[in-house]
Protein backbone atom coordinates (compact mmCIF):
# COMPACT_ATOMS: atom_id res chain seq x y z
CA UNK A 1 0.00 0.00 0.00
CA UNK A 2 2.82 2.32 0.94
CA UNK A 3 4.68 1.61 -2.50
CA UNK A 4 1.15 2.81 -4.47
CA UNK A 5 0.89 5.94 -2.47
CA UNK A 6 4.58 7.12 -3.12
CA UNK A 7 3.87 5.77 -6.75
CA UNK A 8 1.02 7.52 -6.82
CA UNK A 9 2.41 11.34 -5.42
CA UNK A 10 5.17 10.85 -7.46
CA UNK A 11 3.32 10.44 -10.77
CA UNK A 12 1.37 13.64 -9.57
CA UNK A 13 4.37 15.97 -8.98
CA UNK A 14 5.67 14.70 -12.76
CA UNK A 15 2.32 15.68 -14.44
CA UNK A 16 1.68 19.42 -12.32
CA UNK A 17 5.44 20.25 -13.26
CA UNK A 18 5.05 19.39 -16.86
CA UNK A 19 2.62 21.86 -17.48
CA UNK A 20 4.31 25.05 -17.69
CA UNK A 21 2.47 28.67 -18.13
CA UNK A 22 5.79 29.54 -20.52
CA UNK A 23 4.48 27.08 -23.10
CA UNK A 24 4.06 28.82 -26.48
CA UNK A 25 0.50 28.18 -27.87
CA UNK A 26 -1.19 30.00 -30.77
CA UNK A 27 -4.16 32.43 -31.16
CA UNK A 28 -5.84 32.98 -34.25
CA UNK A 29 -7.97 36.09 -34.89
CA UNK A 30 -10.17 36.53 -38.34
CA UNK A 31 -9.39 39.83 -39.70
CA UNK A 32 -12.15 41.99 -40.21
CA UNK A 33 -12.72 45.18 -42.67
CA UNK A 34 -12.70 47.43 -39.49
CA UNK A 35 -13.36 45.73 -36.55
CA UNK A 36 -9.72 44.55 -35.01
CA UNK A 37 -8.52 45.78 -31.53
CA UNK A 38 -5.22 47.07 -32.97
CA UNK A 39 -7.05 49.37 -36.05
CA UNK A 40 -7.05 52.79 -33.38
CA UNK A 41 -3.52 51.97 -32.21
CA UNK A 42 -1.65 52.50 -35.35
CA UNK A 43 -1.00 53.57 -38.92
CA UNK A 44 1.06 52.35 -41.62
CA UNK A 45 3.24 54.40 -44.37
CA UNK A 46 3.18 51.33 -46.26
CA UNK A 47 0.84 48.48 -47.05
CA UNK A 48 2.51 45.35 -46.38
CA UNK A 49 1.96 41.86 -44.43
CA UNK A 50 5.08 42.59 -42.33
CA UNK A 51 4.45 46.20 -41.62
CA UNK A 52 0.92 45.21 -40.65
CA UNK A 53 2.23 42.10 -38.62
CA UNK A 54 4.71 44.74 -36.69
CA UNK A 55 2.41 47.17 -35.93
CA UNK A 56 -0.17 44.20 -34.71
CA UNK A 57 3.46 42.86 -32.65
CA UNK A 58 4.02 46.85 -30.94
CA UNK A 59 0.46 47.34 -29.86
CA UNK A 60 0.22 43.98 -28.25
CA UNK A 61 3.81 44.48 -26.75
CA UNK A 62 2.13 48.32 -25.33
CA UNK A 63 -0.79 45.56 -24.03
CA UNK A 64 1.63 44.01 -21.86
CA UNK A 65 1.58 41.39 -23.74
CA UNK A 66 4.52 38.75 -24.48
CA UNK A 67 4.62 37.91 -28.20
CA UNK A 68 7.00 35.22 -29.52
CA UNK A 69 5.89 35.91 -33.11
CA UNK A 70 2.87 37.27 -35.79
CA UNK A 71 2.48 35.37 -38.84
CA UNK A 72 -0.58 35.35 -41.32
CA UNK A 73 -2.19 33.04 -43.58
CA UNK A 74 -5.17 33.26 -46.19
CA UNK A 75 -8.29 31.09 -45.67
CA UNK A 76 -10.40 31.23 -49.14
CA UNK A 77 -13.18 29.49 -47.05
CA UNK A 78 -13.63 32.72 -44.72
CA UNK A 79 -13.97 35.29 -46.69
CA UNK A 80 -17.43 37.34 -46.24
CA UNK A 81 -18.28 39.64 -49.36
CA UNK A 82 -19.69 42.35 -47.78
CA UNK A 83 -17.91 45.92 -46.78
CA UNK A 84 -19.14 46.05 -43.13
CA UNK A 85 -16.26 46.33 -40.63
CA UNK A 86 -16.91 43.13 -38.94
CA UNK A 87 -17.18 41.16 -42.12
CA UNK A 88 -13.82 38.60 -42.35
CA UNK A 89 -11.23 39.59 -45.22
CA UNK A 90 -10.18 35.84 -44.77
CA UNK A 91 -7.09 36.58 -43.90
CA UNK A 92 -5.62 35.03 -40.20
CA UNK A 93 -3.24 36.73 -37.87
CA UNK A 94 -1.73 33.65 -35.94
CA UNK A 95 0.26 35.33 -32.85
CA UNK A 96 2.34 32.94 -30.74
CA UNK A 97 2.56 33.77 -27.52
CA UNK A 98 2.98 31.89 -23.87
CA UNK A 99 0.22 30.68 -22.19
CA UNK A 100 -0.18 32.88 -19.25
CA UNK A 101 -0.75 35.81 -21.88
CA UNK A 102 -3.87 33.83 -23.56
CA UNK A 103 -6.88 35.61 -20.83
CA UNK A 104 -5.14 39.16 -21.24
CA UNK A 105 -5.40 38.23 -24.92
CA UNK A 106 -8.97 37.57 -25.19
CA UNK A 107 -9.48 40.56 -22.94
CA UNK A 108 -8.88 42.61 -25.50
CA UNK A 109 -12.09 42.41 -27.21
CA UNK A 110 -14.58 41.14 -24.29
CA UNK A 111 -17.16 43.56 -25.43
CA UNK A 112 -17.35 43.63 -29.00
CA UNK A 113 -20.95 43.95 -30.41
CA UNK A 114 -20.14 41.32 -33.50
CA UNK A 115 -18.99 38.48 -31.04
CA UNK A 116 -15.69 38.06 -32.62
CA UNK A 117 -13.13 36.74 -30.50
CA UNK A 118 -9.62 35.04 -30.18
CA UNK A 119 -9.73 31.38 -30.76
Amino acid sequence: MKNIKLCFIISLTIILFSCSKNEPISMRWDLTGCSNPWDDHFSLDTFSTDSYNAGIYNFLTEEGIAVNNIKSEFDSSKVELCYACHCKTGTIIIINISTKNRKKLKKLVTNNQFDLSFY
